[in-house]
């Protein structure tokens, strides 16, 4: 199960049936669980648990040292990887920067072509970053998000559940959970088709709705809109869209119309 090219380092811990290919570079004190798959050319390094059922793609890195200036190399940080992840051709994974840390990805998650993740990213379950995404680090990306091709994401960023964040975009700020977002900052309308899929019913849907409207929609700021929604009552799927917006620390991204976007991308 292991190319002879391969070189896998004797701290390192790989089950029965783990398939590793050719000039494949395992170094470390690595752990992979049973029925993973490491392509060719791929390399992980330092302290890496990898679960079960995953596919490393060629060339992918996965461990490596933070881009940050103030990492000790040293110090004592990691990578964590759940089940049933596919993570394509040359994604980067890097290591936790500070002692004890990790950068941490869940499960049955899809990773596209040439991804990377920051030091300290967190990467929920059921996400899809599509070729070439950026994610700085302590980025957070929570639950069915997608991101699409080219995006990049600023250090300490987060998007909630269920949201979307359109090709070639760059946020700084956070995008709410349910919401779609595009273009730099901006949020432009609720992710409808994203809450089909992951099994909300028309009553959350509209519901969904409705918060997404009182948030952006109602003429009050974000304070007055977050004391308004304490007077409501909410479903527990819909009151993490209030406990996001509560504890947001960059910020939200604000609200911008279609045909603004189309008017101002329109050429004379």
């Amino acid at each position: 199960m292991i190319h002879r090219t391969a070189v896998i380092d004797p701290k390192a811990q790989l089950d029965f049936d783990v398939v590793v290919g050719p000039y494949a570079l395992i170094e470390g004190p690595v752990q992979i669980s049973s029925g993973t798959e490491v392509q060719g050319h791929a390399v992980i390094t330092g302290s890496v648990r990898i679960g079960k059922n995953n596919r490393i793609g060629y060339g992918a890195v996965i461990g490596a040292f933070p881009q940050d200036l103030s990492f000790d190399p040293n110090a004592s940080s990691g990578v964590e990887i759940g089940e049933n992840n596919v993570i394509r051709e040359y994604c980067t994974i890097h290591r936790g920067t500070k002692e004890g840390s990790i950068t941490l990805v869940g499960s049955n998650n899809l990773l596209m072509v040439g991804a990377h993740l920051g030091h300290n990213t967190r990467l929920g379950n059921d996400v899809i970053l599509a070729n070439n995404v950026l994610l700085g680090g302590y980025v957070e990306i929570h639950d069915r998000v997608f991101i699409g091709g080219g995006s990049v994401v600023h250090q300490f960023t987060r998007m909630g559940a269920i949201s979307l964040l359109q090709g070639l975009s760059g946020i700084g700020k956070d995008i709410p959970p349910f919401s779609i977002a595009m273009g730099r900052n901006a949020v432009s309308g609720v992710n409808v088709i994203g809450l089909r899929r992951a099994g909300f019913g028309p009553d959350l849907r509209k519901e969904a709705k409705d918060a997404f409207a009182l948030f952006y929609t109602s003429g009050l700021n974000s304070t007055e809109a977050l004391e308004e929604a304490g007077k409501r009552s909410w479903s527990k799927e819909i009151s993490m869209f209030w406990d996001f917006a509560a504890t947001s620390k960059r910020g939200i991204c604000s609200m911008v119309r279609w045909k603004d976007v189309r008017s101002a991308s329109s050429v004379d």
